[in-house]
């Protein structure tokens, strides 16, 4: 065989490769169906061409980019290889849950470019500002508690409860998003919430900031938009990372906000709004987690043990409740009122945090009934 020839053979042969790689991959994703036809395209150009003295350094750079990062690549792809960056996008791992899109501040949004997500990058239609004249808006702050069930979430179903014997016109707008700490929603209510003009302000976090930390508390945490992007869609960059020793999935011994710290965040959050005279709601967590604590929660190390994560959680809702009171907060003690009800296993899901849809219904109108009681209700 001539030079010529076994050079283009050698050459070609790592598109060949990447090109079987893709089109394996592309068996179960049409995502990599573009690779295995350039692939294809690219070793047929090049075993054509190589042997003409023209092309022969072009081809052999490309083939030998190909062999370090293009095979590599789709090999780790082909093998299900994946890591999770330090910044939870979805627990325990967006391919379980949910892509979530980096934000520098709040860390992560929901992608701004799915239906139904505001220019915000939360879920509900866009929030007008100034709002209609005589509208009456209810503004909500929290976590996935907030968010679940979104159309049909208790912030908006309550807000249905109360329209139901007023005149107004009456607006829910939802800033909660699953895994939000407390540090995150006082970025937004300082980002957005004050701006958005609400008569009413329910705050309600505190799963997320007693979790175990990954990588960095909270308050520590920095990203960079750009590299959270590649991270998330280059395998070969995930692997780098990781053989490097600076994987985020490291799970710390302190929660990712320290009591303290949400103690600050609440305070900070409730005298934003009451500085403009705009009521604050605190609203406690309730949990089903005294009766059984759900294993993946101990699997992925979201706590020390079932026991502390009790104890824990109750420290969390009892500091929410001395907060409303150091700053002349209303309080929604969602808590106590789910504490010993024997019903209340058909209001929560298996993992004992979130909530059925009986169990919204319920928040729902215990939420409007103490906005009546307080004399706030529209």
């Amino acid at each position: 065989m001539r030079a010529g020839s076994v050079t283009a053979l050698l050459v070609a042969a790592p598109h060949v490769l990447a090109t079987v790689l893709a089109a394996r991959l592309a068996l179960d994703s049409l995502a990599p169906a573009w690779i295995a036809a350039l692939g294809l395209a690219t070793a047929t150009a090049t075993f054509l061409n190589v042997r003409a003295r023209t092309f022969r350094n072009v081809a052999v750079a490309l083939a030998t980019l190909v062999l370090l990062v293009a095979i590599p690549e789709l090999g780790l792809r082909s093998a299900g290889f994946r890591r999770v960056s330090g910044v939870e996008f979805g627990y325990p791992s967006p391919t379980d849950f949910l892509e979530l899109e980096p934000d520098p501040e709040l860390f992560w949004t929901l992608p701004r470019d799915v239906e139904g997500t505001n220019s915000l990058g939360f879920a509900g239609p866009e929030p007008q500002v100034p709002k209609r004249k005589g509208a009456w808006r209810a503004l909500f702050l929290g976590d996935s508690c907030l968010w679940q069930g979104h159309p049909r979430e208790w912030p908006a179903l309550g807000v249905a409860q109360l329209a139901l014997g007023s005149a107004r016109a009456l607006e829910c707008v939802n800033l909660s998003l699953a895994g939000y700490s407390s540090l995150q929603g006082l970025r937004v209510a300082e980002r957005y919430a004050v701006g958005l003009e609400p008569d009413v302000v329910v705050v309600s976090y505190g799963w997320n900031d007693h979790w175990l930390a990954r990588g960095s508390v909270d308050a520590s945490k920095t990203i960079d938009a750009r590299f959270e992007r590649l991270f998330r869609s280059s395998r070969l960059v995930q692997a780098l990372v990781s053989l490097a020793g600076a994987s985020g999935e490291r799970v710390l011994d302190v929660p990712r906000v320290s009591l303290d710290e949400y103690d600050a965040n609440l305070g900070r959050i409730a005298r934003l709004f009451q500085a403009r005279g705009i009521p604050v709601l605190l609203a406690t967590t309730p949990s089903m987690h005294d009766l059984r604590v759900p294993e993946y929660l101990l699997k992925h190390r979201f706590g020390a043990s079932a026991a502390d994560i009790v104890r824990v959680h109750s420290e969390y809702v009892q500091r929410t409740r001395e907060v409303a009171r150091r700053e002349g907060a209303l309080l929604l003690d969602l808590a106590a009122d789910f504490d010993g009800k024997p019903e209340r296993e058909s209001w929560f899901l298996a993992d004992g945090i979130h909530y059925t849809d009986a169990g919204r219904e319920v928040i729902a109108r215990r939420f409007a009934a103490r906005l009546v009681e307080l004399g706030i209700a529209p």
